[in-house]
């Protein structure tokens, strides 16, 4: 494989990555929102799916 296409097929692997993490911050701030509104929200619940998708960003992380 030719220098600009291992450039290009990492700059690809890189754009979804950073697609993904945006895609599941977006994700976390929407749980926060209804936490913040939802008095009746199982809280313990929330945090462990917000602890989830921590670990799914730190995981995508380090594959960049």
């Amino acid at each position: 494989m030719q220098p600009i296409e291992e450039f290009e097929k990492s700059a690809q692997s890189i754009d979804h990555a950073l697609g993904e993490i945006e895609r599941t911050l977006e994700q976390m701030l929407t749980l926060a929102r209804l936490s913040a509104t939802d008095l009746d929200l199982d809280r313990a619940t929330l945090q462990k799916t917000l602890e989830r998708l921590q670990a799914k960003i730190d995981r995508i992380a380090d594959t960049i």
